[in-house]
């Protein structure tokens, strides 16, 4: 990247935390409430996997300091033709999933403005999209900035809000037997559950690892990024998740899709829709921000491996990837049109896209268990990171088996997406010799 060594460790832990800390915390709360005491659980179990994979990512970025994340590790152990589809599959879904951000903020922004139309939606929807596009298409130094300020913004509020609910706590929401909150299922099962909801706040703890070769001293600076990145979002989530149910309880939860418009309504009943709102937008807004960048590294990255297209290796004179940008963003429209059509389909793809997110992390674990026996020459460091490594391959696997069969199709549609342009660059891909 023309741009150089430009992202510090404050603008990468922004980057961190603002791709994972979106609209999973607005709608967490009551999509668990029918778990119960469960969803806490689930959370721990969640929590658990996110850390792990943290450690799993920064030992990986402290070892191969090279931008693009997923894809370079799995060619690392497993050649060029598995980073392809690695690399093509992660794509996809750091733009898809960039869909429903656009959706959450400006359904919040109806809350402040009015009813608007269906058209007024999806026009404001497309101006935030390009408004996004723009900032990270003028360079990466400047959406890090942003990114930082955008965090900052969103952060507060969060850690703040929960201070003030659990002031109005009631823990008897909180005392049911396993049985009632499993019902007729197993427990195990029901964790396992709880725990896919709960990952979803969790996706993007690998986003620090993207942009490596534009970060200042990244063998330092990424692994610390994402283990305090991750563990602040963990924080947040459970305080934010915990507090709010120990207010309103479960019930009012399940009947709800706003859950902090019905606390904010329980203890302040003047302006909170609007407060509620505006928090709403910024952070799905810096959300967006961060995995706009994110998918531009990732296409541009594919590209200096000869994996992708030469139309993604096209820089602007800042060294930002603007053609990658720009075909993300041209490729989340129709996203947002499948949601003006009322089909109900963005909101399933949005679920698997999760599970496809952790497809990536299961093939980067693995990539992780078999270099780390390369890496390591004493047996106890070894043996250590081999044992995270299974670790993190048994939480994705675990998580993954509750909707094993959706996930395996939207996967087997992604790489039937990519085949022709594999088909295409075969001879590229497979043969060019790496680095």
């Amino acid at each position: 990247m023309r741009e150089g060594k430009q992202l510090g460790f404050i603008p990468l832990v922004s980057i961190v935390i603002g791709s994972q800390l979106g609209s999973a915390a607005f709608v967490l709360p009551s999509q668990l409430a029918p778990y119960k005491t469960i969803g806490i659980f689930g959370w721990i179990v969640s929590v658990a996997g996110a850390i792990s994979l943290a450690l799993v990512f920064s030992d990986l970025s402290s070892h191969i300091t090279k931008s693009g994340g997923p894809h370079v590790y799995v060619t690392n152990a497993f050649g060029r033709t598995a980073g392809f589809f690695t690399a093509w599959i992660y794509w996809i879904i750091s733009w898809a999933s960039n869909s429903i951000l656009l959706v959450t903020s400006v359904g919040y922004l109806s809350n402040i403005t009015g009813t608007l139309s269906s058209l007024s939606i999806l026009e404001i929807e497309i101006m935030i999209l390009l408004a996004i596009s723009w900032i990270n298409i003028v360079g990466m130094k400047f959406s890090g900035t942003i990114e930082t300020g955008l965090t900052a913004m969103k952060i507060l509020p969060l850690l703040c809000l929960p201070v003030v609910f659990f002031l109005f706590f009631d823990p008897s929401f909180f005392k049911m037997s396993l049985k009632e909150v499993s019902g007729e299922g197993d427990v195990i099962t029901t964790i396992s559950q709880a725990a896919l909801l709960t990952f979803w706040g969790f996706i993007g703890v690998e986003c620090a690892t993207t942009p490596a070769e534009s970060v200042k001293n990244p063998k330092r600076t990424i692994p610390r990024a994402i283990i305090i990145g991750t563990t602040a979002v963990a924080i947040i989530y459970l305080m934010n998740t915990i507090s709010i149910t120990g207010v309103v309880g479960f019930e009012k939860l399940e009947a709800t899709n706003a859950p902090y418009a019905v606390v904010m309504n329980e203890i302040f009943s003047n302006y909170s829709d609007m407060t509620i709102s505006i928090l709403a937008i910024i952070v799905c807004i810096g959300t967006l921000n961060a995995w706009t960048l994110t998918s531009g590294q990732i296409a541009y990255s594919a590209y200096k491996d000869g994996m992708f297209p030469s139309i993604f290796g096209r820089v602007n004179k800042s060294g930002a990837p603007k053609a990658a940008i720009i075909i993300a963003a041209i490729g989340t429209i129709p996203f947002l049109l499948l949601e003006q059509l009322h089909t109900g389909g963005l909101g399933k793809l949005i679920d698997m896209l999760v599970s496809v997110f952790l497809f990536v992390y299961l093939a980067c674990s693995i990539a992780y268990m078999k270099l780390v026996k390369k890496w390591y020459e004493i047996k106890r460091e070894r043996y250590k990171h081999i044992a995270l490594a299974q670790f993190a391959i048994i939480f994705c696997i675990y998580t993954l088996s509750q909707d094993i069969v959706s996930s395996i199709i939207v996967l087997a549609i992604f790489i039937a997406i990519g085949m022709p342009i594999f088909i295409k660059n075969k001879a590229k891909i497979i043969n060019l010799i790496q680095g």
